[in-house]
């Protein structure tokens, strides 16, 4: 439920000149693929996405600008593989947090929204990214299936909510969606700013955001938990 700097050519001396060309930079990675993954990451993390170029991301791995064109084709098909690592590690966060807390099913519902909303305060660019589809690939297989995990962790614990209080099956779809809106849209209003000034919240105020969204939830789990 997340941004361009192009070096200009400097002329060599002529000592520099004599020696042996270098090996190209894309060789020495072991894992190139995500090294750029990784760098874009950390460029998103430091810049935003107004600081993402691909001559920023080879420049930020180590490798030649012509690195991410060839491993990602173009800008967007190495940014939607970085929106669909971010899925994966955002259905990990939940998963892990709905794991830690126990086998009851409002508990287990409350700790998936607490760790999205968690990871968008941890990774605003990257969060943000995940959800700009003007940018990304809605096609891509792996963006599909990384999205996929974050909704079946949804519906796997609203299931049990559901079986665990004897409320309606039908009634699956539209919780979901509820709760959904609620992590979502409080997250989405402190990246952007909007809670700035309310309740302690604000820019670098991440703690105090965390603790304000366990508090929605918690309100919000009264009435997910209850028939409508």
């Amino acid at each position: 439920m997340p941004r361009s700097k192009t070096a200009s050519p400097v002329a060599l001396p002529a000592a520099a000149s004599r020696r042996p060309a270098a090996e190209p930079l894309p060789y020495h990675h072991g894992d190139l693929r995500r090294a750029l993954i990784d760098a874009t990451s950390e460029l998103l993390r430091e810049q935003g996405l107004e600081g993402f170029s691909l001559r920023a991301a080879a420049r930020a791995a180590g490798v030649s600008h012509a690195a991410p064109a060839h491993h990602f084709g173009d800008a967007r098909g190495l940014l939607t593989a970085c929106a669909a690592d971010g899925f994966e590690r955002l259905a990990d966060a939940m998963q892990a947090r709905m794991d830690s807390a126990g086998q009851d099913a409002r508990a287990r519902a409350q700790a998936l929204g607490a760790a999205y909303i968690d990871f968008a305060l941890a990774h605003r660019a990257l969060f943000q990214l995940m959800f700009r589809r003007d940018r990304l690939d809605p096609q891509d297989a792996a963006l599909q299936a990384a999205g996929r995990r974050t909704g079946d962790a949804l519906r796997q614990v609203y299931a049990e909510l559901i079986a665990e209080r004897g409320l309606p099956p039908a009634e699956l779809g539209e919780r979901i969606l509820l709760a959904w809106s609620c992590a979502h849209g409080y997250a989405t209003l402190v990246l952007e700013e909007q809670t700035a000034g309310l309740y302690g919240l604000g820019a670098g105020r991440e703690e105090a955001a965390s603790t304000m969204g366990a508090k929605l939830l918690q309100l919000l789990m009264g009435g997910l938990a209850d028939p409508a």
